[in-house]
C-alpha cells in the first residue's frame, strides 16, 4: 500500500535486544488492553513477555505464570534498574532506581512512573502487595 521502512529499522531474524528498556520504551504510550499484546493495545504481562520473545526466549503470558517461573525475592528496599515488581495480576520493570515502566490499566496507557509512588498507589486502590522482586 505503497508504505515504506527505513532499512535502519530492519534486523536479521536471530536478531538478539538485550536492552530491555529499548524493547519497553517501544511501548511507551500504547494503550492499555487487558490481554493485549501489540502497539494497538499492550497489558503489562505481555509488555514484559515481548522483551523475551524478542530475545527468542521463552516466557509465560500472565503474570501468575511469570511470577511462578522466576525466582526472586520480596525485599523492594533495595530496587535496581533491571528488577522486575510483581503484584497479584500485575507486573512492572524497574528503569532505574526510581523509575518503573508499565501498561497500567487505571492510566490506560504503557508509562513511566515513580516506585514507591506506584507501590502506595496500587497497594491502596487495589489493596494489592508486592509479592514478589526478581531480575529481567
Amino acid at each position: 500500500k505503497n508504505k515504506w521502512i527505513k532499512k535502519n529499522d530492519i534486523k536479521k531474524i536471530n536478531y538478539i535486544e538485550k536492552d530491555y528498556l529499548k524493547i519497553l520504551k517501544l511501548f511507551l504510550k500504547a494503550k492499555y488492553t487487558w490481554g493485549g499484546k501489540s502497539y494497538n493495545g499492550i497489558d503489562c504481562s505481555a509488555l514484559v513477555q515481548l522483551y523475551y520473545l524478542y530475545n527468542n526466549k521463552f516466557f509465560p503470558r500472565d503474570t501468575k505464570d511469570q511470577i511462578k517461573f522466576k525466582k526472586g525475592k520480596k525485599n523492594f528496599y533495595n530496587l535496581k534498574k533491571g528488577n522486575i515488581i510483581y503484584w497479584k495480576g500485575h507486573v512492572a520493570v524497574c528503569v532505574n532506581t526510581k523509575k518503573l515502566i508499565h501498561a497500567y490499566g487505571p492510566k490506560k496507557k504503557v508509562l513511566i512512573m515513580n516506585i514507591k509512588d506506584t507501590i502506595k498507589i496500587i497497594e491502596k486502590s487495589a489493596n494489592l502487595k508486592v509479592k514478589k522482586i526478581t531480575r529481567i
